[in-house]
């Protein structure tokens, strides 16, 4: 009786480790910075996640100048592959920053408004995660990239 329940203990304890760092089906998260830390410190076995939450996304603006000035954005015909290129974007767990960025860190912006109106502004190089920073790695970007960011000014 001692080996059942002692087993029966160490099944529920293991299933609350993977629960623990398997996906909430319930949650939608706008920007993955609940799960970035889950993705950090997890065994390095599991599936990286985007950093995008890629559902519902009804704008998609483009900035240079590290985030500022005039934006431009996604036009409609080009939303699916640019939504396709945002879920490509993940941690690169081999590349801490040092303390000096390479010159054009961040020079480019995203800022995504979902349906529910919610908005984020991200750049495109870098995330900062428990007080350390990490590069992004992504797929290459669609082609359209440059015709949109050409649209962008200093304003």
């Amino acid at each position: 009786m001692k080996k059942f329940i002692t087993s029966f203990l160490l099944v529920i304890f293991v299933l609350g480790m993977l629960v623990s760092c398997s996906d909430n089906e319930s949650e939608e998260p706008i920007f993955n910075t609940k799960n970035i830390e889950r993705i950090v410190s997890c065994s390095d076995n599991e599936s990286e996640e985007p950093i995008f939450n890629t559902k519902n996304i009804e704008r998609i603006t483009f900035y240079a100048y590290y985030g500022g000035g005039k934006g431009s954005d996604v036009p409609a015909e080009n939303m699916s592959e640019f939504i396709t290129w945002l879920g490509t974007f993940t941690i690169d767990k081999d590349k801490k920053v040092d303390d000096i960025l390479p010159p054009g860190t961040n020079t480019y912006f995203i800022e995504i408004e979902y349906l529910d109106g919610t908005i984020i502004k991200q750049g495109l190089d870098i995330i900062a995660v428990d007080g350390t920073t990490y590069y992004l790695k992504h797929a290459k970007r669609p082609d359209s990239f440059k015709d949109i960011i050409s649209k962008t000014s200093i304003e």
